[in-house]
């Protein structure tokens, strides 16, 4: 369980966030969702310690981020985005080295069966597709076997099947007990995948259960047409 403290946030004279606090139990999928430039890559930053928080502000399965860093990052994977894959590498490097990394039991030719990278697996990064290079994403978070994910945008640039598959995976890892945080701007599929959403405005989050309801018509809620 990922358990945030009265985390505040500013970068120059701008407050991000202010006072958040919030819980992401096992086996919970949750959705971050904002207008762009409102904070949420900010936040996924935060909690994996890639910004300074405070000493006492971020706990993971009991280990708190400063006084136990090392053990609650192994918990933990999180990927910007395919900016940051290694451009002359190959997909194959990518993913054996988050297996080794992270010491993981995951196999990585299962894993790249059952998201069909088979044609590009020993091709260097530089020569895939955006669409390819999510689907190495995905696959580097399913072969870290990481109890918290941290996802960030991870739809973008694909087609319809190619969304259908990741939300297969993603309640997949929920049924495995995984705790996944996945911003997106994609309304309905977060209806289809979160058990509830954050929606970020004014500094803080807004906690929204899914019960069914049209999120897109609570995104408009929140953030409402100029003019409307």
């Amino acid at each position: 369980m990922l358990e945030v403290k009265d985390l505040s946030f500013a970068y120059k004279d701008q407050q991000i966030f202010e006072h958040l606090s919030f819980t992401v139990e096992d086996g919970e999928i949750v959705g971050l969702v904002a207008p762009n430039g409102t904070g949420k890559t900010t936040l996924l930053k935060l909690l994996c310690g890639l910004l300074p928080t405070g000493a006492d502000t971020l706990t993971l399965n009991g280990l708190k981020l400063y006084s136990k860093r090392i053990a609650y990052l192994k918990q933990l994977f999180f990927l910007e985005s395919s900016n940051q894959l290694y451009q002359e590498l190959t997909v194959r490097d990518h993913l054996t080295y988050v297996k080794e990394v992270w010491h993981s039991k995951v196999e990585i030719g299962p894993v790249v069966e059952s998201l069909e990278m088979g044609s590009y697996y020993k091709k260097v990064i530089k020569d895939l597709s955006l669409g390819m290079k999510q689907h190495v994403l995905l696959a580097m978070y399913i072969i870290s076997d990481a109890q918290t994910m941290l996802i960030d945008e991870p739809l973008n640039g694909l087609d319809p099947t190619s969304i259908q598959e990741f939300e297969e995976v993603f309640l997949q890892l929920k049924a495995k007990g995984k705790s996944l945080v996945i911003s997106s701007h994609q309304m309905d599929s977060v209806g289809r995948t979160c058990d509830h959403v954050f929606f970020l405005k004014d500094q803080t989050l807004h906690d929204v259960t899914n019960t069914g309801q049209d999120m897109m018509g609570v995104y408009n809620h929140f953030f409402p047409k100029a003019g409307a």
